[in-house]
């Protein structure tokens, strides 16, 4: 949680800012949306490295890059993770929906240190993993989930 106090450090959840966006959002402006970004891009040339870094032209002068010098979308989400939530902190539903949706994407989704539902260990009757399984495990000893059979999946 984040409360603001006049005088303080910016960040990037300023009030206003939030406020611009809300407003977008209800009411589909975009007259609000670009006082929401206005502000954000504002905020970040002063709050984060991101915003002290400029974009160089060079070879393409500012051009796109021909797609054959890209990595393709299936190479790079081999790279994306979930963070890491408990089954537990969540319910099993959004548990086993994130687990299915980075599977399906070839990313990797993470249990949290709570564990995973037993069923969701055992594979389908075609021998594969099942789908709601996730891929990376994490473990916290004592902790609720983590079982004999979880630590040999």
């Amino acid at each position: 949680h984040y409360r603001s106090n006049t005088g303080s450090e910016r960040h990037l959840n300023d009030p206003e800012a939030i406020a611009k966006l809300q407003e977008a959002s209800r009411l589909n402006s975009v007259k609000a949306y670009d006082d929401y970004a206005r502000i954000i891009n504002d905020i970040n040339k002063h709050t984060t490295i991101r915003g002290l870094m400029e974009f160089k032209s060079g070879e393409y002068n500012g051009g796109s890059v021909p797609l054959d010098q890209v990595e393709s979308a299936a190479s790079i989400v081999k790279r994306f993770s979930s963070g890491a939530m408990s089954y537990g902190s969540i319910s099993y539903e959004a548990h086993s929906t994130l687990a299915v949706a980075m599977n399906r994407i070839g990313a990797k989704s993470n249990t949290g240190e709570g564990g995973e539902a037993p069923d969701r260990l055992k594979r389908t009757p075609s021998g594969e993993n099942n789908p709601m399984r996730s891929a990376i495990k994490q473990v916290a000893s004592g902790r609720f989930g983590v079982t004999s059979v979880y630590l040999s999946n």
